[in-house]
């Protein structure tokens, strides 16, 4: 995964993979989580290193080490893949800018390759993984690990027992690149008959598009994604986004299916050590009351119990229906005579698009005391608006 919480987090991706970790290793199974360091991460230590032919030449990528102990003989290995295109200040964008990085398409291929060496080469605690693993690639930035272990490893004899599927969080985001400027033989070091798979189609590149997600879809052995009311979704015309059509024909033969995803017990408010006061069904209304009004004064809104309290959390992008919700916080906020609406307070947190930050920014300076829009992301404050706001919005335009 590109991500993974609690070391590196730009939405729910991160909650997932990191749930991967805990739940496959508490079923007995011997569990590695591999994504990239993005910085100097406490308790990971060398552990070994490989080279990763690509763009034309070999480069060294090294392996962190950290064990999470579960109890009960239960534990995960998080591997984490050290080399310097990581480590920046942004995942996927220039934090400055908020532009993708152009080299994206060279780090995650490090990355998928760096994974598919890691359980033949690592020792851990006296020996490998080995050969007969599954893999679980996660989104477009690991969309090339079904394409390598097909191409790579099964036509070269290795991992010929092994499984790959590939988890769909949200279609939307495809990873598309110029095949002109990045060929699949001088650059990624696949056979010219890749192709078939890595093919995409867009309307502004046309037929000279790789596509890693559709490419992943077709070189997997399953797919699955975050419901089946999701995979319903994206084997529709409308919600695919191009991609229906594989998808339905992986549906076809019983290779598509949707998981729903759970809540982690991170978030239970009875034992959640990042809010005030824990509460519980047994004492909710005096817990909320309490966590409400330390968010409030903690984010500089006025304290007001009566106050309809509304909160947002999510990505600054389209997709998120961020608009939606700046749209509409002058109508929120304008008292009229049913009483229902200007009695409110509203409180945007995320990052992501610069035009959806200035948006939140002015909503805030031209409601002081009202409206609180943080830009940037904070776990805690997540835990404590998720413990103290009335009302939870998800506009999502999608998924």
């Amino acid at each position: 995964s590109s991500e993974v919480n609690p070391w590196s987090k730009t939405g729910g991706l991160a909650m997932v993979a990191g749930s991967y970790g805990y739940e496959f290793a508490m079923r007995g199974h011997r569990t590695m989580v591999v994504s990239p360091r993005y910085a100097a991460y406490d308790g990971a230590h060398y552990i070994g290193y490989t080279k990763v032919w690509l763009d034309g030449r070999e480069h060294e990528v090294q392996f962190f080490h950290l064990y999470q102990d579960l109890g009960d003989g239960n534990g995960t290995d998080y591997i984490f893949v050290g080399h310097d295109c990581f480590m920046r200040g942004g995942l996927y964008c220039d934090p400055h800018t908020g532009k993708e990085y152009l080299d994206n398409l060279f780090r995650f291929s490090l990355l998928t390759v760096a994974a598919l060496e890691a359980p033949l080469i690592l020792n851990i605690r006296g020996h490998t993984f080995g050969q007969d693993v599954l893999f679980i690639a996660n989104d477009w930035q690991t969309g090339l690990l079904p394409v390598y272990h097909l191409y790579k490893y099964r036509r070269n004899n290795t991992y010929k027992n092994s499984r790959c599927v590939f988890v769909i969080h949200n279609i939307g985001y495809q990873g598309k690149y110029r095949l002109s400027k990045f060929p699949i033989d001088s650059y990624l070091g696949l056979p010219p008959d890749a192709i078939h798979f890595l093919q995409g189609e867009d309307l502004n590149l046309g037929n000279d598009c790789m596509n890693l997600m559709s490419a992943a879809i077709l070189a997997s052995d399953r797919v699955l994604t975050v419901s089946p009311n999701y995979a319903a979704e994206i084997q529709s015309p409308e919600g695919g986004q191009g991609l229906h059509e594989i998808l339905q024909e992986k549906g076809h033969h019983q290779r598509m299916a949707g998981i729903l995803n759970g809540i982690a017990d991170e978030w239970n408010p009875k034992t959640d050590p990042h809010i005030p006061t824990n509460y519980s069904l047994r004492n909710f209304d005096e817990g909320k009351a309490l966590c409400k009004k330390e968010l409030q004064r903690s984010l500089g809104l006025h304290e007001d119990p009566g106050a309809a309290l509304i909160g947002f959390c999510g990505r600054l992008c389209y997709q998120k229906g961020v608009h939606l919700i700046t749209e509409i916080i002058p109508w929120l906020l304008t008292h009229e005579s049913s009483g229902v609406l200007g009695r409110v307070q509203v409180i945007l947190m995320g990052k992501g698009e610069d035009s959806y930050a200035n948006q939140l920014s002015n909503a805030e300076n031209h409601n002081k005391g009202r409206v609180c829009s943080y830009v940037g992301f904070d776990p805690k404050i997540e835990h404590r608006m998720l413990a103290g706001c009335d009302f939870l919005l998800m506009p999502s335009q999608y998924e």
